[in-house]
């Protein structure tokens, strides 16, 4: 009988909840690696919509997988293809496009990592001021020798809803 009890004391013990390993944090040097790549794309954004010599297409191919799930600003969830093909139609008719980033914080863990910025954008789309407040997550995996944009998350604030309602009543009252 002592030896019954003794044997389901070993099983209950072995069998409880263990706890779960962290996921150990890796050296800053993916953290600078993925900075440093946000950075060099916000920059070609601007070289595209200012300067029209980088293209768009090539571009977002270097820093999201072909695979990527990115959730717009007001909640869509579209494929890269779209959103290549969104960025084409709106050339022309951005100007003046400039950025900044704020609340930079990134974190990798081995095999996968996030960003979370806050990206403030400003341009002029068909002569219009547009002034974007887009709190932003990216999934990122490791790919080849750099970083990928496995998953893209943006928000915005309800003052950049109310411009992007504006810009499109001009647009829609003139199909009429």
């Amino acid at each position: 009988m002592r030896i019954g009890i003794l044997i389901c004391a070993l099983l209950l013990a072995s069998c409880a909840k263990q706890e779960p390993q962290q996921q150990k944090l890796t050296s800053g040097k993916d953290e600078q690696q993925i900075e440093e790549m946000i950075a060099q794309f916000y920059k070609g954004m601007e070289r595209v919509y200012n300067e029209g010599v980088v293209n768009s297409d090539s571009l977002l191919s270097s820093a999201y997988d072909p695979a990527v799930h990115y959730v717009t600003p007001w909640g869509w969830t579209e494929p890269l293809d779209t959103t290549k093909a969104r960025l084409r139609r709106a050339y022309g008719r951005v100007k003046n496009y400039s950025h900044h980033l704020e609340i930079v914080d990134i974190k990798s863990y081995g095999d996968v990592a996030y960003a979370f910025f806050t990206l403030r954008q400003e341009y002029t789309v068909d002569g219009r001021l547009l002034e974007e407040y887009l709190p932003t997550t990216v999934i990122l995996e490791p790919k080849g020798d750099g970083w990928k944009i496995v998953h893209a998350h943006r928000s915005t604030d309800y003052e950049t809803m109310q411009q992007y309602v504006a810009q499109q009543q001009p647009r829609t009252s003139k199909k009429k």
